[in-house]
């Protein structure tokens, strides 16, 4: 009897490869990667009547290095497979060493296997039959190489434990997770990671880490979520000390976290009631762009009717979350706000991989975890759930301010390393909630076209993103904010204070209506904000 391996085209991407795109100094140059056969076909048999045996070995192909992987193994009966003695997670079984030994019944078997948006997501299948045996290796091209480039990539909201976290990091090539408390104000025993002492690890940021050396991935755990009704804050590198009262505001969460220095407040629900409250205080340090309203499968996410929406017949579909949150960010830059993005995938309680949603964050050396957190409240970054997108302007990194004279102005060089595997909708350039420049990516690569040079002469704020043809969600990448200044005159919008004018009055009203402790606890962080959004609109530059 034997065993019978083949192939089959990636669904992802012109014969399943990614496409690399380079727009430097303006220039489009597209490079398409040649492809690759997924598993080649010699095999061997053996005689003795024993149920089929596969070996698989996956490899980064220049090297011939092994590498951890996700893997969906679906059988005979068109299910996912759990396979003994690995992680697993949804349907996808951990490849920690690189090799898979599978031994079943006689039947057809089809797999897809990911290592992260660095590398294409293979897929192939294989027959087995009674007493057949083979060995075969997958090699997996590597298209780009962002930890070389300076990106360290991580992923802001996971809710596996740190040791589960610790194992996928490597499958999904990311160099950082966070590992949230759930909503209780302390860690059981279960969820803290303690080294060999038997101590927790120090609040130094780095965790714990997959090994000695000072460029390992590393996970973090001393972070709480607040997802109270009405809240969602992700507070890093603080636990409160002590168990706080369910009628305790969210704004008084922030203003204890904030006295330990290290603390990083985030938003990590940009639709919640308490926004307006908390973007008042001047204590966000990011917000999450991507986070888990977007999700692999499009499915169990948040839905637009659950969010604070100012236009609900505008952000509606499967891809209509994804929007309104990135239409709020804008809101919030246009406000004159300079709040960095992030994201993370709610690895844990949504079916989506761990990085799923991520952040890259550019960093010089790859040394201490507390440089990571600096690049990303700095706006050195990109956040992605799809394409790798590495930009410059003038030859700067994102979160870069322009300052130009009264009466002068900016031309803009606009710099881009792209990689895709999704199909590609358009790539464009959006300053101040408009587009500047756009186009749709293969054609431009077809005609070898020219970005033109771009000319700014007023405050504001720039990001360029690709966004995908994937209708089932919101897929897309997009850098951090560019600032510019001319003269003195820092943008600030009165369209978009008064947003969030009106969605404080939403939000009082909501609070109003709690019981009279929770109420009364938030009523001065209410006060504050209405203070606050009204010395804003006063100081409005532009309508």
């Amino acid at each position: 009897m034997k065993l019978r391996i083949a192939t089959s085209p990636n669904s992802q991407g012109l014969l399943g490869f990614p496409k690399v795109v380079r727009l430097m100094q303006s220039n489009f140059k597209f490079h398409r990667l040649a492809s690759f056969i997924l598993i080649s076909c010699g095999m061997t048999f053996a005689n003795a009547e024993e149920p089929g045996t596969v070996q698989i070995s996956f490899v980064e192909e220049a090297t011939a290095r092994p590498i951890a992987c996700r893997l969906e193994l679906v059988g005979p009966n068109g299910r996912p497979l759990r396979l003994k003695g690995h992680l697993q997670r949804g349907p996808w079984t951990l490849i920690e060493n690189g090799e898979l030994v599978y031994e079943g019944k006689s039947g057809d078997y089809r797999f897809r296997v990911w290592h992260g948006p660095q590398f294409p997501s293979g897929s192939g299948g294989f027959t087995l039959e009674k007493d057949g045996q083979g060995a075969e290796v997958v090699k997996l091209p590597r298209h780009a190489d962002l930890r070389a480039e300076g990106w360290l990539g991580g992923d802001l909201l996971a809710f596996s434990t740190p040791r589960e976290t610790q194992r996928w990091l490597a499958a999904e090539e990311l160099d950082m997770a966070v590992c949230m408390s759930r909503n209780s104000t302390k860690l059981s025993d279960a969820e803290i990671v303690k080294d060999e002492s038997g101590a927790i690890p120090s609040r130094n940021g780095k965790g714990t880490k997959s090994n000695e050396s000072e460029n390992a991935a590393w996970v973090e755990q001393h972070s709480y979520i607040d997802d109270r009704v009405g809240s969602g804050l992700a507070l890093h590198h603080w636990l409160p000390p002590a168990d706080v009262p369910a009628w305790a505001a969210s704004c008084r969460l922030m203003q204890m976290a904030k006295q330990q220095p290290d603390t990083h407040i985030e938003i990590q629900k940009m639709w919640a009631r308490d926004v307006p409250l908390w973007l008042a205080t001047g204590k966000v340090d990011s917000i999450q762009l991507l986070s888990n309203h977007l999700t692999w499968d499009g499915k169990g996410g948040v839905q637009a009717s659950e969010m604070y929406n100012p236009d609900p017949p505008r952000f509606r579909g499967a891809r209509g979350p994804g929007r309104l949150v990135e239409y709020l960010y804008w809101q919030v830059l246009e406000a004159g706000l300079r709040i960095a993005p992030s994201a993370g995938s709610g690895f844990g309680r949504l079916d989506s991989p761990l990085g799923y949603n991520r952040v890259y964050a550019f960093v010089e050396k790859n040394l201490e975890s507390k440089q990571w957190w600096q690049a990303l409240r700095e706006g050195r970054t990109f956040v992605t759930n799809g394409p790798l997108l590495r930009p410059t302007v003038n030859g700067q990194l994102p979160g870069y301010e322009f300052q130009i004279p009264d009466g002068e102005t900016l031309e803009l060089n606009i710099g881009l390393t792209l990689t895709v595997s999704d199909p590609v909708e358009y790539l464009d350039v959006i300053l101040n909630g408009k587009t500047l420049y756009q186009a749709r990516l293969d054609e431009y690569a077809r005609q070898g076209a020219r970005i033109p040079s771009q000319s700014i002469k007023e405050s504001g704020w720039l990001v360029i993103r690709v966004v995908t043809e994937r209708e089932h969600s919101y897929r897309f990448a997009t850098s951090a904010p560019y600032y510019f200044v001319v003269g003195d005159r820092p943008r600030a919008s009165r369209s978009a204070i008064e947003l969030f004018q009106q969605w404080l009055h939403q939000s009082a009203t909501q609070i109003a209506k709690l019981d009279e402790r929770s109420a009364s606890g938030a009523l001065p962080f209410v006060q504050a904000a209405s203070d606050f959004w009204q010395a804003r609109l006063a100081e409005a530059t532009v309508p």
